[in-house]
């Protein structure tokens, strides 16, 4: 009698239990593996970590050795440079950047500060320099420069070329009064503006000022703050009308004399 041959694909059952018994090993030796793993990579990190803070906090390697100014002319670098008085060969990320900053905002002659660090060796400091539309002479006899902002960011001894120099019928020009101005000067077109001169501000912060229009002088009296715009419009067509005063401290009633 024959016995029943076993079907060509079927595998022995020892061979069977062998392969499943290294596949068991092979999953148990990568479990015990991906601790070690995961502990070596862990202190890959800590070790690099603990580089780069000595190196940014503590090393010579990673040092200031430039201040970078962006945003302003080249001849005005050095003078910002000397303010923020950033400390050379100072670790990069020692060195505070917010007292820095109040540096150089303490000094005024920038607006929009932003100070930053670029590795490896670099300071950035970049702003807006601070134009002057008004200057304002002070009770001590000196002219203060001032911003569209109403900011005094410089005093100097006579006002810069182009700048309107206003003075006071009181002792002081006070920051209502300077607002006052500069709502005025804001308003006015740029073609008339550059024809402004001899800005006064009285006690009362009322604004009056000269416009020399094709070699003819008009005396504005402008009025105190509010209107700006409505002022600067009777301005305009005001100023080809007869007479050597435009009044319009009044907008509903604007006079010409």
């Amino acid at each position: 009698m024959k016995l029943p041959r076993r079907p060509a694909d079927a595998a022995p059952s020892g061979r069977g239990i062998a392969s499943a018994r290294a596949r068991f090993e092979r999953r148990a030796n990568a479990a015990r593996r991906r601790p070690r793993l995961l502990a070596g990579m862990a202190s890959t990190v800590v070790v690099l970590a603990v580089v780069v803070v000595w190196l940014g906090w503590f090393s010579g390697v990673v040092a200031v050795r430039h201040v970078v100014v962006e945003g302003v002319p080249a001849s005005q670098g050095a003078a910002i440079r000397r303010t923020a008085d950033v400390p050379m060969g100072e670790p990069l990320m020692r060195v505070d950047t917010d007292v820095v900053r109040d540096r150089l905002e303490r000094d005024r002659t920038l607006r929009d500060i932003r100070v930053s660090r670029r590795l490896p060796d670099t300071i950035v400091i970049s702003g807006t320099p601070r134009v002057a539309v008004l200057a304002v002479r002070n009770t001590q006899g000196q002219v203060e420069v001032v911003d569209a902002e109403g900011v005094v960011f410089r005093t100097v001894a006579s006002p810069p070329s182009g700048v309107p120099l206003v003075t006071a019928g009181s002792a002081l020009v006070t920051a209502s009064g300077r607002r006052a101005a500069l709502q005025a000067l804001g308003a006015l077109k740029p073609t008339l503006r550059s024809d402004v001169s001899g800005v006064v501000v009285n006690a009362a912060d009322q604004v009056t000022f000269t416009l020399t229009v094709k070699g003819a002088a008009r005396t504005v009296v402008w009025g105190g703050l509010g209107d700006a715009q409505t002022k600067a419009r009777l301005v305009e067509i005001l100023v080809s009308q007869p007479g050597s005063t435009i009044d319009v401290s009044v907008p509903e009633s604007p006079v010409t004399r």
